[in-house]
Parts: structure tokens; sequence; C-alpha cells
């Protein structure tokens, strides 16, 4: 079956003191970092977003979120509404650990559930999912109750929910790793540094 891709990009990035979306991860922008990964694999890709008209680099479509209420799940409702598809590939802008076998492995475990998600000992990671339009009605009842939580809508639908493994890891980094903070976004450049740094060294030694 057929799916697409939402990024969504529209949260208010306090802790970060300016727009998480558009700041520089290494060589480009932390959304850019998301998207790159998300093309290979998606032939339309949403970015669900109120606080860019435009975005460099980036081809796919910009949506407003539909209500004027700041919640990832009025992003996933939105990318759900402007899907061509009855199934979406939910991502955080702020990923920029995801890869090709993270996603994979979520799409091969889609069946025709209305959700699929990875559980970690942290926790579900609802903005590395997908979800079927099937949700839409039960998310904004959610929203209407004054409920924020995504796995508040778990009661009312089928899901799968897939363990965590190998495929979510990039080295010693979960996938699901968020830059949330300027702290954050300076630890993990210098170790996104070093590991290129190595993975070049690495790659001299095997041509001799």
């Amino acid at each position: 079956m057929t799916v697409s891709c939402a990024v969504l990009a529209g949260g208010q990035s306090r802790r970060m003191g300016s727009d998480k979306a558009t700041i520089n991860f290494g060589s480009k922008s932390l959304i850019r970092h998301v998207y790159d990964v998300a093309k290979k694999i998606f032939d339309e890709i949403i970015i669900v977003t109120s606080n860019h008209p435009t975005l460099t680099g980036i081809n796919g479509k910009i949506c407003r979120d539909i209500l004027p209420i700041r919640s990832p799940i009025v992003g996933i409702v939105t990318a759900l509404v402007e899907s061509s598809n009855e199934y979406t590939f939910i991502l955080a802008c702020d990923m920029p650990f995801v890869t090709e076998p993270s996603l994979v492995h979520v799409l091969e475990n889609l069946r025709r559930e209305d959700i699929v998600i990875p559980k970690t000992e942290k926790g579900f990671e609802p903005l590395h999912a997908i979800y079927s339009r099937r949700c839409i009605p039960f998310l904004l009842k959610i929203l209407d109750s004054g409920g924020r939580k995504i796995q508040s809508v778990f009661p009312y639908v089928d899901d799968t929910i897939l363990e965590d493994c190998e495929a979510f890891y990039k080295g010693e980094i979960s996938v699901f790793t968020n830059i949330n903070t300027r702290e954050e976004l300076e630890r993990f450049s210098e170790l996104k540094k070093m590991r290129g740094s190595f993975s070049e060294r690495e790659e001299k030694e095997k041509s001799f």
C-alpha cells in the first residue's frame, strides 16, 4: 500500500530560543536532515507548519495547521487531511538521526492497522509512526476534551506496537533523539563531527 510522509515543523521552539526546523545541525538545517532521508522512500512529503511559508531545499507541499491549537495532534490531523493516501508516516522535524532502516522497519510492519508505533524504555514514539485517516475523528475528540497526549487515542483504534530493535539506532544513538536546546545542539553536533572523522579514517584504512 502507498504511504505518504508528513514532517511536523510547527512547534514553538521555546527551549531552543529560535526556530528549530531551520537551525543548522552540521551542514544543513534540522528539518533537511529528516526530509532528505524521507525523500528516498516517499513519493509524497508534506510539511505541516504555520511558521514557514517556504523552506530552503524542500520541495514538499507546505500546509498550515487546520486548528489554532498548539499540539502535535493538530499536526497529525492536518497531515492526515492533506495527505493523498489513507496512511501517513508522521515524523518530527527535530530528529536528525532518523534513518532509512528505521522508516522501512515501521513500514514493513504495516498491515491494515490504524497506527503502527514504536515503543522504547522511554515510552511511545508518536512522531516516528504511521497513522490512518480513521484516526481523525478520535484525535479530534481528544482535542475537544482538552487532551494533548497522542496515546489517548489507543483505546479507540487498532494499533501495532513495535519493540525497540537495532533498526532504531544509528550507531549508539537512538533515531528518536530530538534536539530541544542549544546545549543538545552543540553536544550532538560535536558527536556527529567525531563520528564523521572516525568514519573517514576507517575508509582511508580500508583503501590501503
